[in-house]
């Protein structure tokens, strides 16, 4: 048995460098036996191969942790790496891709860490304009719906950072606003800062008394329901709090001269299949046709978000510590994903743009296969896919697709690049084949009118908006 671990580091770079001198210096149990890369390097440190020689190598040295010490590493270079070692339990490490580690000369072995979700499928650290979203939100009043969820509490605490004078949470779930108010005060976060609201959005009278009393410069509208197969269960309360809950935000909104008013919509309102699509994508419409000489409309349209509440890797995470099986709908199914920060981040620097209709588009790259999502977090964990756990494929539940689109094939020839890194906004946006006001009218009066047919009459009234909506 070996008096020391032998290590491979994953990237010959300056991190990588900087790592074998720390190993060298203050850590005599471990020995690094070589380096990997699939950029040839001029330097004359010593490199074992590419990443897709990664197997060969380990059998050979003998390898019993491997570190990728990439900071830049994007999300498709870890799946790969991950992907490359789906037969081995051999441990795959980290330097953290932090803004911290890319500027400095200090790449520590301590600091090395075990992989999490957000390496294999978000993107890097990438600096913002941090200077010039203070100067714009210093001193503001920023209200949130749906404030407690996942999105919307890094919103709040990514716009706390950017001292704001205070964010008011509007929120219907009890148990969100509870833990969001726990983790402010461990944080040490002023009382007078933030007010947390327990309120439902289509309580209009209560939401319009809140804005009257706080008088907040923005809003951002985060609350909704948001699981596509549910909704198809429950037509009636997706269109009254997607839709009917929306109008009635915006309308206190405009009726108060709020200046801005940020709208979260979602990827699946491109050529919707579900009603959760198709009710966003309405709320897309509606806020397209107003004309608010006060209020700047903007829309920011989002893939999916890495865990986020009830997202897929909460629940494969869940299944396989619990049940050692993980369910998979269809290994062709594709997905954009995005991680939290960065959802948080795209809806405070589009709503900082002060630009007015526009639709705000994250370059998500290349759609992710959710199938390998599985395989690499199951590896990330050091076990082996199939072995250790099983894979479940459960087939597509009603309303998803199998591929997610982030624009139409029209609105791909509107999109333009914005100041914003990795970020697009499409000025010229599709307009609603119908009259919106009475749409929005008649399928609150038949959302209202509960009953097992109406559920049928509901969709039947949507298909006629969406063709492409899909009704079994």
């Amino acid at each position: 048995m070996n008096e020391y671990k032998n290590v491979l580091i994953i990237g010959a770079g300056k991190a990588g460098g900087l790592l074998l001198k720390d190993i060298e210096e203050n850590h005599p149990n471990c020995k690094v036996v070589g380096f990997v890369d699939d950029v040839k390097k001029e330097n004359k440190i010593n490199v074992l191969g590419r990443i897709e020689d990664l197997s060969k190598i380990n059998k050979i040295y003998k390898i019993d942790e491997m570190i990728i010490a990439i900071p830049s590493a994007n999300g498709e270079l870890v799946r790969r790496i991950l992907l490359k070692n789906l037969s081995n339990r051999i441990p795959i490490k980290i330097v953290p891709r932090s803004q911290k580690i890319i500027s400095s000369s200090n790449v520590n072995y301590c600091e090395v860490k075990n992989l999490d979700s957000e390496d294999f499928l978000g993107r890097p650290f990438v600096k913002g304009n941090i200077e010039k979203l203070k100067h714009f939100y210093k001193g503001k009043v920023i209200l949130i719906t749906g404030g407690a969820g996942s999105i919307g509490s890094e919103i709040v605490r990514q716009l706390l950072d950017l001292e704001v004078k205070k964010v008011i949470v509007y929120d219907n779930s009890e148990y969100a606003i509870f833990n969001l108010d726990q983790g402010l005060k461990e944080k040490g976060v002023l009382k007078n800062k933030y007010k947390l609201i327990i309120g439902n959005i289509l309580n209009h009278k209560k939401f319009d008394c809140i804005i009257k009393e706080e008088k907040p410069d923005m809003v951002f509208h985060a609350a909704a329901y948001k699981h596509v197969y549910l909704m198809e269960d429950n037509i009636d309360e997706a269109v009254l709090n997607n839709v009917i809950g929306t109008k009635k935000v915006i309308d206190a909104v405009i009726e108060n001269n709020i200046k801005q008013f940020t709208f979260i919509s979602t990827d699946k309102v491109v050529n919707p299949t579900s009603v959760m699509g198709a009710t966003k994508k309405l709320c897309e419409y509606y806020i397209k046709s107003l004309n608010s000489e006060k209020t700047k409309f903007n829309i920011v349209r989002f893939g999916n978000v890495i865990n986020s509440n009830g997202s897929a890797l909460p629940l494969f995470e869940r299944q396989s510590r619990d049940n050692k099986y993980i369910t998979i709908t269809h290994k062709k199914m594709k997905r954009f994903f995005m991680s939290i920060r960065e959802a948080a981040r795209l809806v405070i620097e589009s709503t900082g743009e002060k630009s007015s209709d526009s639709i705000h588009i994250l370059n998500m790259g290349d759609l992710i296969n959710i199938y390998e999502v599985a395989q690499c977090l199951v590896r990330s964990r050091n076990l082996i896919p199939e072995d250790d756990i099983e894979f479940k494929i459960i087939g597509l539940r009603k309303g998803e697709k199998m591929v997610e689109e982030l624009y139409t094939e029209v609105e791909k020839n509107n999109l333009i690049k914005t100041k914003m890194e990795n970020v697009f906004t499409l000025k010229n946006f599709e307009k609603c084949p119908a009259n919106i006001t009475g749409i929005l009218s008649d399928l609150e009066k038949l959302a209202l009118e509960f009953n097992n047919s109406i559920r049928v009459e509901v969709k039947k009234y949507l298909k006629k908006v969406f063709p492409s909506l899909i009704i079994k």
